[in-house]
């Protein structure tokens, strides 16, 4: 149903739209920027500022949206990690810290 079907209904401001959503007048703002909520601007023509106005169809449509949440089938952060079964290839050994020799003196030579 498009807006136009609608022209009777009652009209909210920001303020009283971030009301009835649960949210706030800064968050609604960043959702309208974002291209997440539809809004009626009733600026006049060439006016500098919008003056956003809401219906209830509108923030009807907002909630069912924010509700439908898709998860993407190759999410990474959903996944457990892989175990690696290979064997080990590497051929180096432990040698514990203390049995490492302390490097000597160098003798110079003499002239």
């Amino acid at each position: 149903m498009a807006l136009i079907d609608r022209p009777l209904e009652e009209q909210f401001k920001a303020k009283e739209a971030a009301k009835r959503l649960g949210i706030s007048v800064k968050h609604l703002m960043r959702h309208i920027r974002a291209g997440r909520i539809r809004y009626i601007n009733v600026a006049l023509p060439g006016a500098s500022r919008k003056q956003y106005r809401f219906t209830d169809y509108i923030l009807k449509q907002f909630s069912q949206k924010q509700q439908q949440r898709e998860v993407p089938a190759s999410c990474q952060s959903i996944k457990a990690p892989k175990v690696h079964s290979t064997a080990m290839t590497s051929s180096s050994t432990v040698v514990a810290f203390s049995a490492l020799q302390k490097p000597g003196a160098k003798k110079k030579p003499k002239p």
